[in-house]
């Protein structure tokens, strides 16, 4: 059965400005699919604090499995962006896999950015899960003066929905958004 645009799955990518709420909502809207007993594949990412400072991030799978994204400090040959030291190699062992998943229904994508382009086997995943025939829901950074071609091309998609988050509308695109994606599902 060929998949045309009429029937291919929604592709939602939330964008917003750091700190808004946006793996927060990533998170309620899981919950909320997981309710219903949809099978969901995929990763967000998550602050680590140490003494009520940031000094990294994590990628944590939806099955819980937790790796270092990226640090505060280290060198050792590793990608930076600011004051992160990025670890390629742990993210690609936690996330790769994960977007591999036959079993899901839904695949997670939290976040495609920066830290995680630093990975060329991750961007092909990306490519390849968007030209499935699964629904999506990822994040994406707001573009900050200059274009980020990786990113333009998937928000060409015909079934790519892109959603501002902001704080007025971050409480109500929870359930907006769970019920558009568990409508795929049916």
């Amino acid at each position: 059965m060929s998949v045309t645009a009429a029937n291919k799955p929604l592709q939602i990518l939330l964008t917003g400005p750091p700190g808004v709420g946006k793996t927060t909502l990533v998170k309620k809207i899981c919950s909320s699919l997981q309710a219903e007993e949809v099978s969901i594949s995929g990763f967000y990412t998550e602050e680590v604090r140490n003494g009520g400072q940031r000094i990294g991030f994590d990628v944590v799978t939806m099955e819980g499995k937790r790796g270092t994204l990226a640090r505060v400090g280290g060198t050792g040959g590793m990608p930076k962006v600011g004051q992160y030291s990025v670890d390629v190699k742990s993210f690609e062992s936690l996330a790769l896999p994960t977007l591999e998943s036959q079993q899901a229904v839904i695949t997670v994508i939290d976040e495609i950015g920066k830290m995680e382009m630093f990975s060329e086997p991750f961007k092909q995943m990306v490519v390849k899960v968007f030209k499935s025939c699964k629904p999506i829901l990822a994040t994406i950074p707001l573009p900050k003066g200059r274009p980020l071609p990786f990113i333009d091309n998937l928000k060409k998609g015909q079934n790519v929905r892109v959603v501002m988050v902001n704080r007025e509308n971050r409480n109500s695109l929870a359930d907006e958004l769970s019920a558009s994606l568990l409508a795929t599902t049916k």
